[in-house]
């Protein structure tokens, strides 16, 4: 057997009836929402304002993360320029001993070639470093990278301004110049 089930719509009519016995419940009870409203708008303004406190420190703490690891870096390539720049010489001494030819011939052949090997592994190793070594014959002659100790007259004015000889090269460290190249320089006269 199926029942049935009977559904009864509801007026409000219904509730006419109903009254509010004590008006001054009715009245707290809306001074209580009200608050409670007030309560709740405050909250969320707090959590907003917490919010943005977080958020403003957590991007605080990236930066100075980031600031840090600049520093650290930078304080290592200050440390491994320092450390360069009295390393430098040494290369150039090896330079000079090369340059004059006589002596060097003179020197037993096994003995020179282990001293160029070493010449040429300590070099490596400077250029695995970021240490790049400049100044060629018939280079530009800029300033910034170039320290002029003599210059020389030409009559070609295609050498004007380019390096005539190297007296020592020049050293740049992560693309900064820490040595000036030493050099002879062409000018052009007519």
């Amino acid at each position: 057997m199926t029942e049935k089930k009977h559904k009864k719509d509801i007026s409000y009519d219904e509730f006419e009836d109903i009254s509010i016995e004590n008006e001054d419940e009715l009245f707290d009870s809306q001074s209580e929402v009200k608050k409670l409203k007030k309560q709740i708008k405050n909250l969320q303004k707090e959590k907003e304002e917490y919010l943005i406190g977080w958020q403003k420190e957590r991007a605080d703490m990236v930066n100075l993360k980031k600031q840090t690891e600049e520093e650290k870096k930078l304080f290592t390539n200050l440390g491994k320029e320092s450390l360069l720049l009295e390393i430098i010489p040494v290369l150039d001494n090896f330079e000079a001993a090369f340059s004059n030819k006589e002596a060097w011939e003179k020197v037993d052949e096994a003995w020179r070639k282990g001293v160029e090997y070493i010449y040429t592994q300590f070099l490596s190793i400077l250029e695995n470093n970021g240490v790049s070594q400049f100044g060629e014959v018939g280079d530009n002659f800029d300033e910034s990278k170039y320290l002029s100790i003599e210059v020389e007259k030409t009559n070609d004015e295609s050498k004007d301004h380019t390096v005539s000889e190297v007296i020592q090269k020049g050293y740049t460290f992560k693309d900064k110049v820490i040595k000036e190249a030493k050099v002879k320089i062409f000018s052009f006269e007519n």
